[in-house]
């Protein structure tokens, strides 16, 4: 009697197991457990994008005159609390010292350097703030960049899966990612150089890195082109879709910023609104411009 019941205890406690997967894979394929990200709409400037060419000119005017009372004018609730934090001032030093590279990656894809940053620096504060003792024992007294090894890949944190997307978006001219026909073979391997994980887990040269980052970008600014939305002053809504992929990028007239949740200096930022905070701030302007 005693191994009777001990058998439908085990086959009712299989079965509750069998239910729970059950009801984890039905809600996997419904999206129930997926983690969204922040939706911001604290700046008026995330949907007025008229004369933006003209803003910026005026903004940057402004900031090489006095680049405290411009921020102001540009965020007037906004405290910057990142600009003040240890991991801005380690990741500053650390991309003035990558600025020739940066500046080669953005050239060849024909984006602005400092859309580029944006995306990069938004992704380093995301990973020093979530690798903090990492942080203060080997990034911050070396002054240089974390480059991701494991399920995101170099200074950026692109997923392999992202980086061989990129590769296959410059070849296919149907795509809608598609760029230019004198972009196809950018990222063509030479004999012997290696594949995507030894290009952008290169610590000592972030190059491909930031041009895999750039051409992202690149191919996202396309795809927007041609449905009539030009976004390529827009890094809050560039930085959102790199944070959440090709498949999220969906063009039209109003897209929100958004991403990953990012705590830093007591401050929750999305991954959006940081690349948007960094590229009207000021900061590192001599170097990146706009």
């Amino acid at each position: 009697m005693q191994i009777k019941n001990l058998f439908k205890f085990l086959v009712i406690i299989l079965a509750l197991i069998g239910l729970v997967f059950s009801c984890v894979f039905i809600g996997m394929q419904f999206g129930v457990f997926n983690v969204r990200g922040s939706i911001d709409n604290r700046n008026k400037f995330f949907t007025s994008t008229e004369d933006s060419q003209s803003l910026i000119t005026k903004m940057q005017d402004g900031f090489r005159k006095n680049m405290d009372s411009t921020r102001k004018v540009v965020f007037p609730d906004t405290s910057f609390a990142w600009i003040k934090s240890d991991e801005w001032k380690t990741l500053s030093e650390a991309l003035t010292k990558d600025r020739e590279v940066i500046r080669k990656a953005a050239g060849e894809a024909n984006i602005s350097p400092r859309i580029l940053v944006s995306v990069v620096i938004a992704e380093q504060i995301r990973f020093f703030a979530s690798n903090r003792e990492n942080f203060k024992r080997v990034f911050e007294p070396l002054k240089i960049l974390g480059t991701l090894s494991q399920f995101s890949l170099g200074v950026s944190g692109i997923k392999p899966e992202t980086a061989k997307l990129i590769e296959n978006n410059l070849k296919n001219q149907k795509g809608e990612f598609y760029i230019s026909k004198e972009y196809e073979h950018i990222l063509d391997y030479k004999e012997g150089e290696g594949d995507i994980y030894s290009r952008l887990t290169d610590e000592h040269n972030h190059y491909y890195s930031y041009l895999y980052t750039a051409l992202f970008i690149k191919q996202i600014e396309a795809q927007w082109a041609r449905s009539g939305n030009d976004i390529s002053n827009r890094p809050e809504i560039l930085a959102t879709i790199f944070n959440l992929g090709f498949s999220k990028s969906i063009p039209k007239n109003n897209p929100e910023t958004a991403g990953s949740i990012i705590n830093i200096a007591g401050e929750k930022i999305s991954f959006g609104r940081l690349a948007y905070e960094f590229y009207y701030s000021g900061e590192l302007l001599d170097i990146f411009g706009f």
